[in-house]
């Protein structure tokens, strides 16, 4: 009987619920920025707008910067034509005077090169789909390249973030579940957890992250993670 008992409680510690808390987060959550200084021209969404990955959301006014860009394009088309036609009458020519329109002609092509990157930082675009969260400025704006976000962009998909007792560390494992509690057990929802972090939190509480719930960003409770599945 002290056998069996002494089994029973062995299986009751090792596999008991672990007490935890959750808050429902994006999965993804992004703050965007221009790296430049600028006049905002254009706004292409609105807080709680839906947008896709490569979308362009904002423009700050780049006139100049297309010009510039379009300046040294076709600077470039007239090198590369004279260069051309030259290499075809290299016998006419001297070595260096190819050498010295071969130098220009690459000069010419870093200049694109530094024009089209200008000209990509004046916008922003999506990173990845989802839903704009926030939205810190209008058209006429100018951007002064600060720490605060224009806009913040959250993922659809969404996680749970898991707070648990650190001295829990060694037994909560990639692939546990987590339940949530609930007054109807049938309806009970659980997880799958697919991240344990290593060190504690502010709170002196250890975190883990898992996803595959249907509920709105900010949620919180609590629940159980379940030891050795």
């Amino acid at each position: 009987m002290k056998i069996q008992f002494l089994i029973l409680f062995l299986a009751n510690f090792l596999f008991a619920n672990i007490y935890a808390t959750y808050e429902v987060k994006a999965l993804k959550e992004a703050s965007l920025n221009v790296s430049t200084v600028g006049v905002v021209s254009k706004i292409n969404t609105d807080i709680a707008n839906q947008v896709n990955k490569g979308d362009i959301l904002l423009v700050l006014n780049d006139l100049e910067e297309k010009a510039n860009l379009e300046i040294s394009k076709n600077d470039y088309k007239f090198l590369l034509t004279q260069y051309e036609r030259y290499k075809k009458s290299a016998e006419v020519f001297d070595k260096n005077s190819l050498d010295k329109l071969e130098a220009e002609l690459k000069s010419a092509k870093d200049l694109i090169n530094l024009n089209e990157a200008k000209l990509s930082k004046m916008k922003i675009i999506a990173p990845f789909s989802g839903v704009i969260s926030e939205k810190n400025i209008e058209i006429g704006d100018m951007s002064n390249n600060s720490e605060k976000a224009l806009l913040k962009l959250v993922s659809n998909e969404k996680k749970l973030l898991l707070a648990f007792d650190s001295k829990f560390a060694q037994d909560v494992k990639v692939g546990d579940k987590f339940c949530i509690n609930s007054n109807k057990e049938e309806n009970k929802t659980c997880v799958e957890i697919y991240k344990v972090y290593p060190t504690l939190n502010s709170e002196k509480k250890l975190n883990a992250e898992a996803f595959g719930v249907d509920l709105k960003v900010g949620n919180f409770g609590d629940g159980s993670i379940i030891k050795g599945n």
